[in-house]
């Protein structure tokens, strides 16, 4: 029996050297497959990475964006503030006309307009007698306005009222403040 011996035992050799190189084999590819799965991981991490550093790079710059807007904006407001309150202490002082002032504006005003007696002026009550004593060459309404004048030439109304004259100059005027008060 020593031949069945030797043919099981070639056999087992065969059948055990058969084993090795499959499980060398096997060994190799999972050596392989373990070292793709690495590299791919590696990819996938470095991938990871360059896509939150583009995240983190596209939310600080909208951030500062925003902030520098914020700021532009914040600064905008303060001039245009402070252009307002310009604008306010220029009325106070139309307001507060001597009446020498105030007869010189009203002739400046309507220096091209050709005024007769069938014309009507209204004025601030504080200033009707010394618009009368102007001779001006209208008549004086019995109506009073809170500032400035109104002429009422027939159908035409030359409006000379101090908050008008501001806001209709009002682009100009912020304008040129502006570039007065903030020179750089």
């Amino acid at each position: 029996m020593k031949g069945l011996d030797n043919i099981l035992a070639k056999i087992t050799d065969d059948a055990q050297n058969k084993a090795d190189v499959i499980i060398k084999v096997a060994e190799e590819r999972r050596d392989e497959i373990i070292e793709d799965g690495k590299e791919k991981g590696r990819k996938k991490v470095a991938q990871i990475y360059r896509d939150t550093r583009n995240e983190r790079n596209k939310i600080l710059a909208r951030s500062t964006s925003q902030a520098k807007l914020k700021a532009r904006d914040m600064i905008i407001s303060a001039k245009q503030e402070k252009v307002q309150e310009l604008l306010n202490e220029v009325l106070k002082e139309l307001e507060n006309l001597s009446e020498e002032d105030f007869i010189s504006y009203v002739k400046n005003n309507l220096k091209d307009v050709t005024l007769s007696e069938d014309d009507e002026l209204e004025v601030p009550k504080r200033y009707k007698e010394a618009v009368k004593s102007a001779g001006l060459g209208v008549k004086i309404s019995d109506k009073d306005v809170e500032n400035g004048f109104k002429l009422h030439k027939g159908n035409i109304l030359y409006n000379g009222d101090f908050e008008y004259v501001l806001e209709s100059s009002r682009e100009d005027l912020e304008k040129y403040l502006a570039e007065e008060l903030f020179k750089d």
